[in-house]
């Protein structure tokens, strides 16, 4: 067998391809054919692009040691001569730079698919040093496609699973001159009402569920079209939604927190879900439980400090904003100020939707029955401005005012509470007041942080002004009405006026704690005064003591008798001099002062006869 003198096309073809050499690589897919075509008059055999590099090679071996046509034997010599080196043409010697069309085509075409081998297109770098974020606090996956569609069907969402319950529904259709009786279903029952049609009389539509149940969103949603990313507004915990109104091309979308001030018994009134009275903690329970709720058995109940997440329960301002940490959560419930008074602020959020049908869709967690029947009231009455405007958008309205109202009762509590405290302060100062302040003062900033977002919801909604997008595309919008922004301007005062009484008495409670550092440290200072003053006092009369009391051999004064007396001929006039000029100052400005005081009093009173006498 005679070994060839110079490697094949295919495998200088081969080397090419997998990037070993890159001394022939050519410039286009026409030169590489070409540079085939001159090889292909050799006995060599050639690869072809399409074989496996392992197919190639057997192919190479089998046609190397095959005998020849005419049966002869092969020559198995070796031949020593020396082999010359392989000058490829001037064709294959012009490499292309990296990156150019000529070169990705080149190699796009030799490391195709069907070679079994990815394009280049398909390569991707990728790092070994690669991060990984912690899933350990996150609510959710990040990426994920926004918006929940309420026509997907098995929606595996873990949201959903917290709004299991059942809906009290009430609906109310009305116009100036005719109302209908007040018709109240469950969820069950929604899917009735809504495939019946609406009557051409009704102006207003309002649907208020009590309650949030996700088969009864689904079918409002599904009904009339709500969009995708108000449904995951509703969905999400109140710590990711913030109050806010979206505007759609047919309706718009409106998120309300509601603060409302509740007895203590509402949390803490019963345990294991009966109605068995809490039994009183004993003193050493309370003191070593007090990180503790006072009631576990019915936590999966009424959600309470089990999962933050639940939905349609009592829920304190510290359970919505506290936080993850649990033990904190119940440290300040159970010190909260208004603990004293057995009251609590119970927190949700109220979605409304207002379509340009005329329609009112509202959904409360647990306070629809606080909300609906004042509105109810206002309905039954013909001259009222709700029943004679028959506005959609005045419903919206009084849906916000009602709420907004139910947070005036905090700022009463609150005010009581301070006033205690201030009181207590003023009295009696200690270091424990400056920590019932200090959670004060993060209660009343929950509030405020709270409340104030209202301010921009209802800027929104009197500043809006109709599109004329909707217009374009055939939709009729949604309108807020003269009216409703004139009504919509008192609330916005109310809302006003519980910030500043908040911000007044967090500032109150800040003067307070400064107070109580100042007086407890001018105690302290005068506490210093009073021991420096004995100090001085003794200073000598402990060194003449001293004195006296040392064994000398001969001491005449001692000796001869009267030792007391003469003592204190020595010690008077030390322990006045001492006085002094220790006291020369604390004495002195007290002198000064009495005189400046006594000259200011004399030129008042002068003053004041000499005003008295000019009005006579």
């Amino acid at each position: 067998m005679t070994v060839p003198k110079q490697l094949p096309a295919s495998y200088t073809k081969r080397r090419i391809i997998s990037g070993r050499s890159r001394q022939y690589a050519a410039t286009s897919q026409e030169e590489i054919d070409e540079h085939e075509t001159v090889h292909e008059e050799e006995e060599t055999p050639s690869i072809t692009a399409g074989d496996s590099p392992m197919e190639s090679a057997n192919s190479f071996m089998m046609e190397s040691v095959s005998p020849s046509s005419s049966h002869e034997r092969p020559d198995l010599s070796i031949n020593t001569s020396p082999v010359p080196p392989v000058r490829p043409s001037v064709e294959t010697s012009r490499r292309p730079r990296a990156g150019t069309t000529a070169t990705n085509r080149t190699v796009d075409g030799l490391l195709s698919p069907e070679n079994g081998r990815p394009t280049s297109s398909q390569f991707r770098l990728r790092r070994t040093n690669t991060l990984k974020a912690s899933q350990e606090y996150s609510h959710q996956e990040p990426g994920l496609e926004p918006g929940i569609d309420p026509n997907s069907e098995g929606l595996d969402d873990p949201r959903i699973n917290n709004l299991q319950g059942d809906s009290q529904i009430t609906i109310v259709e009305f116009n100036e001159d005719r109302i209908n009786p007040k018709l109240e279903i469950w969820g069950d029952q929604l899917e009735e009402f809504l495939a019946k049609p609406r009557e051409d009389w009704v102006k207003v539509r309002w649907i208020n569920c009590n309650g949030l149940a996700w088969d009864v969103i689904q079918q409002l949603a599904q009904h009339y079209k709500f969009h995708p990313l108000a449904l995951e507004d509703i969905l999400s915990n109140h710590t990711n939604n913030r109050p806010k109104c979206d505007w759609y091309s047919d309706h718009a979308f409106v998120i309300v927190p509601l603060l409302m001030l509740l007895d203590d018994s509402h949390l803490r009134g019963t345990c294991g879900g009966d109605d068995t009275p809490h039994k009183p903690k004993s003193f050493w329970r309370r003191i070593m439980n007090q990180h503790k709720p006072e009631c576990r058995d019915d936590e999966e109940k009424r959600g309470g400090y089990v999962d933050s997440n639940s939905r349609n329960i009592v829920r304190t301002m510290q359970m919505a904003y506290g936080g993850p940490n649990s033990e904190r959560v119940a440290y300040m419930e159970t010190h909260s100020s208004l603990a004293p008074l057995g009251k609590i602020v119970h927190v949700e959020q109220v979605f409304v939707f207002l379509t340009s049908d005329g329609t009112v869709v509202s959904f409360f967690e647990i306070s629809g029955d606080e909300i609906e029947p004042p509105i109810l009231k206002r309905l039954a009455a013909d001259n009222t401005s709700l029943r004679t405007s028959s506005d959609p958008s005045m419903m919206l309205q009084a849906i916000i005012d009602a709420v907004v109202d139910l947070s005036l009762p905090l700022i009463g509590a609150y005010q009581d509470t301070i006033a205690e405290l201030e009181l207590t302060v003023l009295t009696d100062p200690s270091i424990k007041q400056s920590q019932d302040l200090y959670i004060l003062t993060s209660e009343l900033s929950m509030l405020k942080s709270t409340i104030a977002p209202i301010t921009t919801v209802i800027t929104s909604l009197r500043d809006h002004k109709r599109s004329f997008v909707p217009k374009i595309k055939g939709l009729v919008g949604v309108e807020i009405s003269d009216m409703t922004r004139t009504y919509l301007s008192d609330v916005l005062d109310h809302v006003d006026l519980i910030l500043d009484n908040l911000e007044t008495m967090k500032r109150a409670a800040d003067n307070m704690i400064d107070l109580i550092f100042n007086t407890i440290g001018s105690l302290q200072n005068e506490s210093m005064k009073q021991l420096t003053t004995i100090t001085i006092v003794f200073l000598p009369l402990s060194f003449l003591a001293g004195y006296f009391g040392m064994n000398f051999e001969v001491f005449p004064a001692v000796n001869n008798g009267g030792s007391d007396t003469f003592f204190w001929k020595v010690a008077s006039p030390v322990l006045l001099v001492t006085l002094i000029y220790c006291l020369r100052q604390v004495v002195g400005g007290d002198i000064v002062r009495s005189f400046q005081k006594r000259s200011i009093k004399v030129a008042t009173n002068r003053r004041r006869r000499g005003v008295s006498i000019k009005r006579d």
